[in-house]
C-alpha cells in the first residue's frame, strides 16, 4: 500500500509540473478551438488589418468602431450569397456578414485579401 501511495504522489507531482510548464510556455497564445465555417471566416478577418468603407459612409449610416468590432466577433456569415474559393473559384473570397447590434441589423460585404480584410459595402 505504501508503494501505491508513493507512485500516486510521484504521478501527481509529474502531472502538476507538466501543467505548470505547459501553462508557462503557452500563456500568451490565443487558442481557437472552433472549426465551424462561420468562426473560421470571422477569425481570418479578425487577424488581418481592416480597410475599405470610407468614413463618410460610416458617418451617414451612424456606424462606429464598435459596429466594426461586432462584425468581426458576433457576425453571421451568409454562405448562400457569398463568393468562396471552393464553390465559385473566386480569386478573392467575398462574404456577406450580418450582425444585430445596437438595435439595428447591419449587413456588410467583406473581401478577404492576402494582406488585409476589406469592407467593400455596408448596408444598414
Amino acid at each position: 500500500m505504501k508503494k501505491l501511495l508513493r507512485r500516486l504522489l510521484w504521478y501527481g507531482f509529474g502531472v502538476g509540473l507538466g501543467v505548470l510548464l505547459v501553462g508557462f510556455l503557452f500563456r500568451d497564445r490565443d487558442f481557437e478551438c472552433s472549426y465551424f465555417p462561420n468562426d473560421r471566416v470571422l477569425a481570418e478577418l479578425h487577424r488581418k488589418p481592416v480597410c475599405g468603407a470610407d468614413s463618410t459612409l460610416w458617418n451617414q449610416l451612424g456606424a462606429d468602431s464598435a459596429v466594426l468590432r461586432a462584425f468581426l466577433t458576433l457576425g453571421e456569415v451568409d454562405f448562400s450569397e457569398s463568393q468562396t474559393r471552393t464553390r465559385h473559384d473566386a480569386t478573392v473570397p467575398a462574404y456577406w456578414i450580418d450582425v444585430d447590434f445596437q438595435d439595428r441589423r447591419w449587413r456588410g460585404l467583406w473581401e478577404v485579401r492576402r494582406d488585409s480584410a476589406w469592407l467593400v459595402r455596408l448596408e444598414p
